[in-house]
C-alpha cells in the first residue's frame, strides 16, 4: 500500500504463500508494526482482529497492482512489511506510461472494491437489525458480535481512508507514481522536478493537516515523505547539472 522503505530482505521468520498464483512474502516487521498500530485497542482479541483487517486490506491492495502487472505478461510477487508493502515486477516488452499509471491505480481500486463489499455487508446487517431479523439480532448479540462490528468498521476505514490518502500526489505513494508518470512524459528534468515539487508541497500540507487533528503518527509519516521528495528533487537537480 505504502512503499516507504526498500525491500527489507528475507528472514527465517518470513511467512510465505501464494494467492492466485502470485508469490507473497510477509516480513515479521509487518506484524510488529500492525501490533503497534493496534496497541491502544483495549482487548487483546480486538488487536488480533485489527491486525487481520490490516493484513487482508494491504494484501488486497497489492494484489490489485500484481494482477494488473500480470495482465500484461509480467510476473509479479508481493512483499508485505513495515507500514504496508509493494508488488514487484520486471516490466518487459510493451511497457508504457499508460500501463504504469493503470498498475499504480489498480492497488487503490482493489481496496475500494473491498470497501464496497464490506459496506454492502454492513448495510445488509443494519437492514436486518432495523427489521428485527432473528439472524441479525443473534449475530450481533453473540460473543462474536463486538468483533464483527469492529472488523467491519476497520475494513471500511482502512480501504476507504487509506486508499484515498494513498492517491495523494506524493512519491512513492501510488498517487505520487501516477503524478510522476504524467509529469515525466518526456523524461525531462523539468518533469521530474515538478513531480517531486508537487510531492513536497502536498506532503507538507498533509503533515500540517494531520498535526492539527493530533494524528501525530500520520503527520510524522507525511513529514518524512516531504523530506524524501526534497531528497529526490535534489538528486535529480544534481544529475542534470
Amino acid at each position: 500500500m505504502m512503499q516507504l522503505l526498500g525491500d527489507p530482505g528475507t528472514t527465517q521468520y518470513d511467512l510465505r504463500f501464494s494467492v492466485l498464483g502470485i508469490p507473497v512474502r510477509v516480513h515479521p516487521l509487518f506484524w510488529l508494526i500492525g501490533l503497534l498500530l493496534g496497541s491502544q485497542t483495549p482487548e487483546l482479541s480486538l488487536v488480533a482482529i485489527w491486525v487481520g483487517c490490516l493484513f487482508v486490506s494491504i494484501l488486497a491492495h497489492e494484489l490489485g497492482h500484481a494482477l494488473a502487472a500480470r495482465s500484461y505478461g509480467w510476473h509479479p510477487d508481493i512483499v508485505l512489511h513495515s507500514f504496508g508493502g509493494f508488488a514487484r515486477y520486471s516490466p518487459g516488452h510493451g511497457y508504457t506510461r499508460k500501463r504504469a499509471i493503470w498498475i499504480a491505480f489498480a492497488g487503490p481500486l482493489a481496496g475500494f472494491g473491498l470497501f464496497a463489499i464490506v459496506y454492502c455487508a454492513h448495510l445488509w446487517l443494519s437492514e436486518g437489525l432495523a427489521n428485527q431479523q432473528p439472524w441479525a439480532i443473534n449475530l450481533i448479540s453473540s460473543n462474536a458480535g463486538g468483533g464483527i462490528k469492529f472488523a467491519i468498521h476497520n475494513l471500511e476505514y482502512i480501504n476507504l481512508f487509506w486508499g484515498l490518502v494513498n492517491l495523494m500526489p506524493v512519491f512513492p505513494l501510488d498517487g505520487g507514481k501516477i503524478c510522476f508518470e504524467i509529469c515525466n512524459g518526456r523524461g525531462s528534468y523539468s518533469g521530474q522536478s515538478r513531480a517531486y515539487q508537487i510531492g513536497m508541497m502536498t506532503a507538507g500540507l498533509m503533515a500540517l493537516y494531520f498535526a492539527s487533528l493530533e494524528m501525530y503518527l500520520a503527520a510524522l509519516m507525511f513529514g518524512s515523505l516531504a523530506y524524501q521528495n526534497y531528497q529526490f528533487h535534489s538528486q535529480v537537480k544534481r544529475s542534470y547539472q
